[in-house]
Formats: structure tokens, C-alpha cells, sequence
């Protein structure tokens, strides 16, 4: 079954909202090409292509058109249903709908596939490479912020996904990934654990990221998400240029705990 014929995607939620992560899931089955990258191809700007896949508007029929292409399928059916998603919403006295997701959080099951970065979820353990992503602790700059954040923000609804990276990656049990993510204009991080072991359904993944200084602090941010392959935290601010941020996570196969060792810290 596509995208486009998921039973839900037009009964129940947000509709803008679901279309944007029927995006997600266009650009996920693409290799899940970066922003920068999409930018490039299609000339439009990451802002508006980041709009697209968090449901956060209901985004042009030139945008649909380009992320399509660029994720390799016809956008015909695509721009059909976008249409009709701007005709409802005339309908209902406005020029298109908006997405709930403006004004609050975008779901954690849908944010993960939001991330920036390697996150490939569903993809095969043999395809995962078994070597350290990324180890560079000194690629975080000790300057102050450029963009104002808070503790406990979801980074998929801040502009600190634009120039995020991941700063440092593992494998771990059952070539488990676990990152931290980083953002230089925030001077903030998240964590983020992907399993591609293909047994998310009646599972979870937890990942937590805290200031070393703290573990249990109440800088501490903790996910845990169910029947997924993957999931991210909330933002952590960096406290200080010396305070190291470490992420840590687990994961359940058949409602027993897997733990994945030893904190990651950047």
C-alpha cells in the first residue's frame, strides 16, 4: 500500500499533518536525502522544505512537485491530493488548511523521521554500517548561542535543525545506533537511537541526553517511543563550553531490556 492509499491518511488526524508525513515517508524510502541536498536539487529553501515534511502549512504545489521528483516518483497523484487538501480548506473559509502542528509539538513518531542526519529507519541490519559515524568532541563551538532555545524542546520545531550534524555516533547491541545530534546555532543536542533489527512492533526504544555534570538533573531529557525502529529526545542546552553532553539509550526485544552500554558524550 503507498502513501497515498493509507487508510488513515484522510479519516482521522490533521490532514496537512498527515500529508507532510506521508512526505516523510517519500523522503525516508529515498535514502532519505538531507535538506542541503534537496535544496540544491529543487532550488527550494530548507525552511520551506522542513514545512513540508512536519506538517507545519500545507506547502505549494511547486514545492510537492520538486520534493517528488527529487525522492524519484510522479508527483501527479501527489499535487492531486495536495489540491484537493486547498480546496477543503477554501471550502472551509480559509485559503488552505493549517496543520495543528504550528501551534504544538509534531508527534514523536513522526518527528523522528523529521531528524536530521543518517536516521534510515526499517532499513536492514546488513545494510547498517558497524563503525563509529562521526567521534569529533571538538567540532561543538564554545560560542554563544545564535539562536535562543530551552531545555525540552522538540529541535523539530526550531530553526536548530538547520545546521544540524551528528557530532558523534556508535553502534551498538544488534548494530543499534546511537548519536547525538548538534546544533552550533543553539549550542544545543539531542539524542537519537535507531534499531534495524525489523522487531519495533510491541517494542520500544529509549534514549535519554543529560549535562555529565547532572545525569539525573533536571536537564535530563528521556524519550521512549513504542513500535518504532527509532526516537530522539528533546533539546538539551549546553550549560557551559567545558560541560560534556551524554546520550544513552535501550531498547526492548520481546519486553525484555537491551541495554546499549556505556553513555556516549560530546
Amino acid at each position: 500500500m503507498s502513501d497515498l492509499e493509507h487508510g488513515d491518511g484522510e479519516t482521522s488526524g490533521d490532514p496537512v499533518h498527515l500529508f507532510g508525513r506521508d512526505l516523510s515517508r517519500l523522503r525516508l524510502r529515498a535514502e532519505n536525502p538531507t535538506l542541503a541536498r534537496l535544496q540544491a536539487e529543487t532550488g527550494i529553501s530548507r525552511t520551506v522544505l522542513s514545512e513540508a515534511f512536519n506538517g507545519a502549512k500545507l506547502p505549494t504545489a511547486r514545492t510537492v512537485d520538486g520534493i517528488v521528483r527529487a525522492c524519484g516518483e510522479d508527483p501527479g497523484p501527489w499535487l492531486d491530493r495536495r489540491d484537493a487538501l486547498a480546496a477543503r480548506g477554501k471550502e472551509n473559509g480559509g485559503e488552505t488548511p493549517v496543520s495543528a502542528s504550528s501551534t504544538t509539538a509534531v508527534s514523536r513518531r513522526t518527528a523522528v523521521l523529521l531528524a536530521t542526519g543518517t536516521f534510515l529507519a526499517g532499513v536492514a541490519a546488513s545494510a547498517v554500517t558497524t563503525t563509529l559515524i562521526v567521534a569529533n568532541a571538538t567540532t561543538a563551538s564554545p560560542n554563544a548561542p545564535q539562536i535562543t532555545v530551552s531545555n525540552g524542546v522538540d529541535p523539530a520545531m526550531t530553526a536548530c535543525v538547520d545546521d544540524a550534524r551528528v557530532a558523534t555516533g556508535d553502534t551498538r547491541a544488534d548494530n543499534s545506533l546511537l548519536e547525538i545530534v548538534w546544533s552550533d546555532k543553539c549550542q544545543a543536542g539531542w539524542g537519537r537511537i535507531t534499531r534495524y533489527d525489523g522487531l519495533g512492533q510491541d517494542n520500544t526504544v529509549t534514549i535519554a541526553i543529560y549535562p555529565e555534570t547532572a545525569p539525573d538533573g533536571p536537564g535530563r531529557q528521556e524519550a521512549t517511543e513504542h513500535d518504532v525502529q527509532g526516537a530522539y529526545t528533546t533539546l538539551v542546552v549546553r550549560p557551559s563550553p567545558d560541560t560534556l553532553l551524554c546520550a544513552e539509550g535501550s531498547f526492548t526485544v520481546d519486553g525484555e531490556r537491551i541495554d546499549l552500554g556505556d553513555p556516549l558524550c560530546i
